[in-house]
Parts: C-alpha cells; sequence; structure tokens
C-alpha cells in the first residue's frame, strides 16, 4: 500500500526513534558536532509530527546501505525519506534480534537467571547487557523539586549508580545519556516515563573521555527554586519551561533551565549542581 503519511502527520515513538538512529549515525561519521547533535536527538525525541522529524536529517547524508534505491523524485523526497526511515528502522531491528537471542543462549548457557522487574514477572524485552530490567512508577513533574529528588532516586535504583554522561528534564519525561557497562566507548540513551525503557536499540559510539556527572550532588530543593524563578530571570514571565539540561563541561557539572515563550523568545539560567546561578542569558528572539 502505498505511503499515504504528510508532514503533518503526528509522529509516533518508532518514528523519533528511526530519526534518532539516524543522527547517532551521522554523529559517528562525523557530519554533526556534538552540540548540533544533542540539539536535533532532544527535538526528535519530542516531535510532535513527521515533518518535524525529517526537517532534523533532510540536510544529512544517509549511508548507502540503510537508503533504499533508486531514489524518489525531488518532488516525492518526503515519501523516499520515510522509505529511508523505515529501511533504517529494520536493519536496527534485525542487528537487535540477533544481539538478543546471542544474549539468551548466552544466559542459558552460563545458567544465569533472568532479571525481573521487582514484582517476580521477566521484563518483556533484555535490556543491554550489564544493565537492569526496568524499573517502572507512576509519573512525576520533574521541574519540581520532590521531582527531581524522586528521579534520582528511582536512577539509582534503576542503575545502581548516580552517573550519567547527560540527562535532559522536561515536565513529564526525561532523557538519559550513559555509558554501557563496561564499555566506555559504547553509550545507550534512556527515556524515563515514571519508569526507565531503553529509547535506542543500538548503543552510540561513546568518547572514552567523555566528562560525566553525578546526580547524588544536585541540590534539589535549590534547583527546583532555579527552575521556579527562570522565567523571571530570562524576562520571560509568560514564558514555559522547556527543559532542564545536566552536562558536565571543561570539569564543571552545571544545570541549564532553557525558557521558551511560543517558540519565538528563548532564554536560559545555568546554574552549579548546588544550585548557584554562573550565568543568564536573557530574552531574544530563536
Amino acid at each position: 500500500m502505498p505511503d499515504s503519511r504528510s508532514p503533518k502527520t503526528r509522529a509516533r515513538d518508532i518514528d523519533r526513534a528511526e530519526t534518532c538512529s539516524l543522527l547517532d549515525a551521522a554523529y559517528g561519521d562525523g557530519q554533526l558536532g556534538v552540540d548540533d547533535y544533542e540539539a536535533r536527538t532532544a527535538a526528535a525525541m519530542h516531535a510532535e509530527t513527521l515533518g518535524d522529524l525529517w526537517a532534523l536529517t533532510e540536510d544529512l547524508q544517509v549511508p548507502d546501505h540503510l537508503r533504499e534505491s533508486p531514489e524518489s523524485p525531488a518532488d516525492e523526497a518526503g515519501q523516499s525519506h520515510r522509505r529511508g526511515l523505515v529501511l533504517a528502522a529494520m536493519l536496527v531491528s534485525a542487528v537487535v534480534v540477533c544481539g538478543v537471542i546471542g544474549y539468551l543462549l548466552s544466559s542459558s548457557v552460563a545458567g544465569g537467571d533472568q532479571s525481573t522487574d521487582g514484582s517476580g514477572s521477566t521484563a518483556a524485552q533484555p535490556a543491554a547487557a550489564g544493565e537492569p530490567d526496568p524499573i517502572a512508577v507512576e509519573p512525576i513533574n520533574l521541574h519540581t523539586a520532590d521531582g527531581i529528588r524522586e528521579f534520582v532516586r528511582l536512577f539509582e535504583l534503576q542503575f545502581r549508580d548516580t552517573i550519567a554522561d547527560d540527562v535532559d528534564l522536561y515536565r513529564d519525561d526525561a532523557i538519559v545519556v550513559r555509558m554501557v557497562p563496561q564499555q566506555p566507548h559504547r553509550y545507550l540513551r534512556w527515556r524515563f516515563t515514571g519508569g526507565f525503557e531503553q529509547w535506542t536499540n543500538l548503543p552510540g559510539l561513546r568518547d572514552r573521555d567523555r566528562e560525566t556527572v553525578d546526580l547524588a550532588q544536585l541540590d534539589a530543593d535549590r534547583i527546583g527554586g532555579l527552575i521556579t524563578g527562570a522565567l523571571q530571570q530570562v524576562h520571560l514571565p509568560s514564558g514555559r519551561i522547556d527543559r532542564v539540561a545536566i552536562r558536565a563541561n571543561d570539569g564543571q557539572s552545571l544545570v541549564t533551565v532553557y525558557v521558551v515563550d511560543n517558540d519565538e523568545s528563548r532564554g536560559n539560567v545555568t546554574a552549579t549542581l548546588g544550585g548557584e546561578i554562573v550565568e543568564v542569558q536573557t530574552a531574544r528572539q530563536g
């Protein structure tokens, strides 16, 4: 059946994940720098339409093995791009299936137990080697002190530590990037919606020297206050909090609260994990 989807068609989680896979590949072969890659990935994870997703990858070179041949005419570029995404997803799925089979066989030979979610039931999808199965709870507001505190608690319960490459906190969900255990050259992306689930199927390439943040050092009360006061700090009292980014840069771990107003005016407040403000960028046109 012909693909009749248009740029205004609502995006599904699988569409967002497929776009993230293409962005991973583009970052891995040098088409995207770190900042551009992180910005596009964050946008992909919360894109509302297929048009939003296509705009994030339309200027990228797609590897030949992920592209369907022959290419469609220019007036069918959107449809050709969609087919490329689907083909990429099929490739990813095939590799994942092989990996899962190998994981199960190796576990069987070693006599290892399958991990459970704490209720005695086996998780539906195996996590990456060394990672625990997902722990699920009710969604929480991550833009409050209590929400941040609960997020860190569940993070430690899930991963048995509080270390991350970077974290993006949205109001109702979060995106976490973590090193694959015992594999400093690879990372996995996780999504938090009250519980953690693996967001991308295959690990991405990671700089072995990438700086990490320790979420245990977050002062939840002061960061919660920082979020509450961010609209006034950047002079956008009618704006909204877009996301709260937690990163390490040049040996310092920082929290940046991004504010938008009608997706046109923007500003941000950056502070230490302890809540001490180090920079304020006031309202500007996006």
